[in-house]
């Protein structure tokens, strides 16, 4: 028992040392480049102008979480901010709203999950070999994880998805971590083994 928590451990040490990247929006061409993107808690995220004279100014952020109110000119041509609350953020440039906007998800996968009465999942064949069925009551996304923290895949999931397949004939042999989240919080994580 103590070995599979000293897995845990370094397993969640591991994803949080991992979870330091910068992440690039460009503004240009009234839109945001890329303008859906899911990053990590710890995460910086920069807006880079290009052309143009717009703002990053965000709509809607998670609760705990700070707004922003940036230009993005000639003169200011960048803006970053750290990204340490999970969920959903919202933002667009003001000027050219609401087509010029964008959407960041944060996920936080060494946080305490919270606790959700209503979730049950399965996932399935575990051991799996080239497949992997993954059901679910509720969530958003579903990452999966290597022994050592490292994020393998990501299935972003629609609303109302109740299933999703996951081709596993590219993963190698050996034990990962299947994490469920729901608004950037993981709700549930399952060992799971490939033959």
């Amino acid at each position: 028992m103590k070995k599979v928590y000293i897995i845990i451990t370094f397993l969640l040490v591991t994803i949080y040392v991992h979870a330091q990247s910068v992440i690039v929006i460009t503004a240009a061409n009234f839109q945001f480049t890329p303008s859906a993107i899911t990053a990590t808690c710890g995460d910086t995220i920069k807006w880079q102008w290009i052309s143009g004279s717009h703002t990053t100014t965000s709509i809607s952020v998670p609760a705990g979480a700070s707004s922003w109110n940036q230009p993005l000119t000639s003169v200011a041509t960048t803006y970053s901010m750290v990204v340490t609350v999970p969920g959903n953020y919202s933002y667009q440039c003001t000027p050219h709203a609401p087509n010029m906007a964008g959407t960041i998800i944060v996920v936080c996968t060494n946080s305490v999950a919270s606790v959700n009465n209503g979730f049950s999942s399965s996932v399935y064949p575990n051991p799996f070999s080239s497949k992997l069925f993954v059901e679910f009551s509720d969530a958003d996304l579903i990452f999966i994880y290597n022994v050592v923290g490292e994020k393998i895949k990501t299935i972003t999931l629609s609303k109302g998805q109740t299933k999703a397949e996951l081709n596993a004939t590219d993963l190698r042999e050996g034990i990962y971590f299947c994490c469920i989240l729901k608004e950037g919080v993981v709700i549930e994580t399952r060992k799971i083994v490939k033959n």
